[in-house]
């Protein structure tokens, strides 16, 4: 984290986030959840005389994380891309959005289609098809009922 006013450098070291005390807003409807992020207190460079926190709330996160998320450099996306695999839940909630996407979506939904009908179309895909069960039914198979014999196939 590196922390300016002005030409000066306050703070440069590596951040600690934690969880910050939601802020009840003016009118008491609206929670805002905040993230604090601090010096880290195990990184090698020197700490400021002051201490310093910077405060952020939900929609600075939303905006930080569309920013990297756009970033021309490949390591900034890919960070978001990691903490995203990295969490279970939140890669799950954004797997079923994609295969539910609503009608506002459509090009989610397209993206979805086409990467599952890749999946299908695999050699892998079709030779798992094509294997046999590994579990074998207990009991053979009945013979149809006498009246049901001479039925075609509709």
């Amino acid at each position: 984290m590196l922390v300016r006013q002005g030409d000066r450098a306050i703070l440069e070291v590596r951040a600690k986030a934690e969880p910050a005390d939601s802020v009840m807003t003016s009118d008491y409807y609206t929670q805002l959840p905040q993230i604090r992020l601090s010096p880290n207190p195990t990184s090698r460079e020197t700490h400021p005389d002051i201490p310093t926190d910077v405060t952020l709330d939900d929609i600075d996160v939303a905006k930080l994380v569309e920013c990297a998320i756009r970033h021309p450099v490949l390591n900034m996306r890919m960070a978001v891309m990691t903490a995203i695999w990295n969490h279970p839940d939140t890669f799950r909630q954004i797997f079923q959005f994609g295969l539910t996407a609503p009608p506002g979506f459509p090009d989610i939904g397209q993206l979805v289609a086409e990467e599952l009908a890749k999946r299908a179309r695999t050699p892998e895909a079709l030779a798992a098809q094509r294997a046999e069960p590994a579990v074998q039914p207990l009991l053979p198979r009945m013979p149809l009922p006498a009246h049901l014999r001479g039925r075609e196939k509709r």
